[in-house]
């Protein structure tokens, strides 16, 4: 099931990037202004793939990091 929800995340990370260089492309029309915002939206795109794919990791491995978890460990 966590692999679904990854996948599922993922899939609408990659659409909504996707969609962006779209409207980007279709906005800016000349290339140096285009290339700069399509890199920093790719490169936005690629630290939140890390990221889910790092948390997918972790969570994969048994390693469960939780708000609740770490509120009842500092009230013990």
């Amino acid at each position: 099931m966590l692999t679904l929800a990854f996948l599922w995340t993922w899939t609408k990370t990659t659409l909504v990037t996707v969609l962006a260089v779209v409207i980007e492309h279709a906005i800016l029309t000349s290339f140096w202004a285009f290339t700069p915002v399509a890199t920093i939206t790719v490169l936005v795109y690629l630290v939140l793939c890390v990221g889910l794919f790092r948390e997918w990791r972790t969570q994969a491995t048994g390693h469960h990091h939780q708000v609740t978890d770490i509120r009842r460990e500092r009230a013990r």
